[in-house]
């Protein structure tokens, strides 16, 4: 019977696996299946040799600049509970999230710095109950005029932003729940102010014509102007009011300042511009609402917008409520520990103290770009500030950076490491043959004038008109460095505010020299990927088409800051790339692995894997042998191939192998391989994207 039993067994596996290929991508599959798939390839990976060397960052998610006086610099200092006297420091714990949204109902914890002890405060609603729901990420706050902070979000479960109440008298929070309601669909929240009268306003986020806005008199009932205030813009960026109007700027290919009756709803422009860089900014003074545009400040009075001349300012002083005001505590320090959960302090008084903050929640982050640097690998996490090295087989956490880091590059030197990401692009250089110095305990933004001499060292803003005018990218997705020395970066110029939407944006940086290219092509595609020439003098940009028409591969050559040359490519998006050989790059979109001829423009091989296993990284040995990952049967399990090819005449032939199979162990469906960095000294690959970083090493 053992033979038969046999038999049957790999007929079984055979006609499983054969179906299971036929299937479409991401397929279901029955929770016993997966698990007898996933314990079978996990044991081919072991011998394979993919290796799971841990996971780089796992901290708390813990927002301490919470001050309205100073967002995202300074925290947030009120009295102690039932009395006016006395220091508690607030911060929102957003426990574990996905990406940069909180899974659940986020949580304020009151510390009272006086005897060290601490309080959470979970968000009720209006009934009494507890929220559990995420109420999405934090996006505003402000204290309106009756001392409580308002705080507002984007993101929520079921869509749309909340407001939250928070009362730190009574150590209290409320969900007043969702002011924006537009043709069934519940729209973000994007500003937050509160008006000459005292009001709380709000102004929205979402598709084009989701302009809105609302009124709050603290009595649990929004006022919503339900009109949308126009079909264009996307956003209300700046919000006010007074006794008789709202005020809503709007823009994005163009500013509007609209005034919005209370009683009656109707609308009226005061003031426009059609240059989207000229956007219309709205300060509460005391006396009035004041508008700004292009340094000209208007008056906002009776339905009308009076000009102050240019180069006045309004005379009276801006409304702002607080609890403490910011000379009370200004010799107040707080830091926190993201790893520890350690709180430390220093009292205006000179006091100091530290303590454990116990409740909050841990998460652990996806992994995200690496470089290799000084035959060592650097980590950075995705959406977040943090990057990690990798010593002798376990991970050292080095700090944050106050930046979301999207990319990372090594310079030409093999010493220095550029930083660079989110947001203006924000470029910082570690020296990481020295010790990291750059301590954020005080500020979140390593380019203020009060942080410097630190490592890694704030270099330049990449976003920023330079002597053509034109604008570098808000977001930098990717960086090479040329052997000129040149750091190219790639991204998109993500400003909402100036744009129609994302598009591409291109950069370069040099002996302390910012220079950002123009070309009109730029503003019709999106950024999809980035490599060197195979002599290291030019970029390759790969790049998606925003009409949905063909992508397009660019040419940069960062010496004259030109697009000296571009290819149309024949799909939507060119995907990501890398350098193949001396006229070839190797690129990847979807399913789909090709190989490009950059002296003609052409596509000379392309591999369909097809069956839904989408590619998702490339790297190339030190033999120029292609490597990739690619999703293979389930949402947690990967595959990785290589690739060889030849060219005789113009026939060029493609060989793929399997090197090894694996199954992601923190079977988390939102995170995917997205990067293979290769490291030479150890004939490696070390894959990013997901919790764990996994290193291959083919030749085990």
């Amino acid at each position: 019977m053992k033979p038969i039993n046999a038999i049957f067994t790999f007929m079984l596996v055979v006609l499983l696996a054969t179906v299971l290929i036929s299937c479409k991508k991401d397929a279901v599959l029955t929770d016993s299946i997966k698990t007898k798939i996933a314990q079978s390839l996990a044991a081919t990976a072991a011998t394979a040799g993919v290796q799971n060397i841990g996971k780089p960052f796992t901290s708390t998610n813990v927002l301490t600049k919470l001050d309205p006086l100073n967002p995202n610099h300074s925290p947030l200092i009120t009295f102690n509970s039932n009395s006016n006297t006395g220091y508690n420091f607030v911060m929102i714990d957003n426990g574990k999230t996905d990406g940069q949204t909180p899974l659940h109902a986020f949580r304020l914890i009151a510390v009272n710095l006086n005897n060290n002890t601490y309080n959470t405060v979970k968000i009720k609603n209006t009934a009494g109950a507890e929220v559990t729901n995420s109420v999405g990420r934090v996006v505003r706050y402000v204290f309106g005029s009756n001392k409580k902070l308002y705080v507002a979000t984007e993101g929520s479960f079921g869509g749309g932003g909340h407001i939250i109440e928070y009362d730190a008298n009574k150590q209290t929070a409320v969900d007043l729940g969702k002011p924006f309601l537009k043709s069934g669909r519940r729209l973000d929240i994007y500003s937050l102010n509160v008006g000459v009268d005292g009001s709380l306003y709000g102004g929205s986020f979402g598709g084009s014509g989701d302009v809105m806005t609302f009124r709050y008199n603290y009595n649990g009932q929004f006022d919503v102007d339900a009109t949308a205030l126009d079909n264009s813009s996307r956003y209300v960026s700046y919000v006010s009011g007074d006794a008789y109007y709202t005020y809503a700027s709007c823009g994005e290919n163009a500013w509007k300042l609209y005034a919005i009756n209370k009683v009656t709803k109707a609308k009226k422009v005061l003031l426009q511009n059609s240059n989207p860089d000229n956007r219309i900014d709205l300060n509460t003074y005391t006396d009035a609402v004041y508008a700004n545009l292009i340094n000209t400040h208007y008056k906002l009075q009776n339905n009308t917008a009076k000009s102050l001349g240019a180069s006045n300012t309004p005379q009276t002083n801006e409304l702002r409520y607080t609890i403490y005001p910011a000379e009370t505590i200004k010799n107040m320090t707080v830091g926190w520990n993201e790893f520890t959960r350690v709180l430390s302090y220093v009292l205006p008084t000179g006091a100091t103290g530290s303590l454990q903050v116990y409740d909050i929640e841990t998460d652990t982050y996806p992994t995200g770009d690496a470089a290799f640097v000084n035959n060592q690998l650097f980590i950075a996490a995705a959406n977040r500030s943090l990057l990690a090295r990798l010593d002798n087989s376990s991970w050292n956490v080095l700090g944050t950076t106050g930046i979301d880091i999207n990319s990372l590059a090594s310079a030409n030197n093999n010493s220095d490491l550029f930083i660079s990401g989110y947001p203006k692009g924000k470029l910082l250089t570690f020296k990481t043959a020295q010790p990291w110095t750059l301590n954020l305990t005080d500020n979140s933004d390593p380019f203020t004038s009060e942080i410097t001499g630190t490592n890694p060292s704030a270099t330049t803003m990449l976003q920023t008109t330079d002597g053509a005018g034109n604008n570098g990218p808000m977001v930098v997705s990717k960086m090479v460095v040329t052997k000129a020395g040149y750091m190219v970066a790639a991204g998109d110029d993500d400003r909402i505010t100036s744009t129609s939407g994302r598009q591409l944006a291109i950069s370069s940086f040099k002996n302390g020299v910012t220079k950002n290219a123009a070309n009109s092509a730029l503003a019709q595609y999106q950024f999809s990927g980035m490599c060197l020439s195979a002599d290291s003098n030019l970029a390759y940009i790969s790049a998606v088409s925003i009409s949905g028409s063909q992508g397009r591969i660019f040419v940069y050559n960062p010496a004259t800051n030109s697009i000296v040359n571009s290819f149309a490519f024949p799909n939507k998006s060119a995907g990501k790339i890398i350098t193949a050989d001396s006229k070839t790059i190797a690129g990847f979109y979807d399913e789909v692995v090709y190989l490009f001829d950059v002296t003609t423009g052409t596509i000379i091989n392309k591999q369909i894997l097809g069956g839904g296993q989408r590619v998702y990284g490339m790297a190339k040995d030190i033999t120029g042998t292609i490597y990739f990952t690619h999703l293979y049967l389930q949402a947690t399990h990967f595959k990785i191939q290589k690739m060889n090819f030849t060219r005789t005449g113009s026939t060029v032939n493609t060989t793929l192998a399997t090197v090894t199979e694996f199954s992601d162990t923190d079977n988390d469906e939102e995170t995917k391989p997205t990067g293979l960095t290769f490291a030479p000294n150890s004939n490696s690959f070390y894959i990013t994207g997901l919790r764990s970083i996994y290193r291959l090493q083919p030749g085990i």
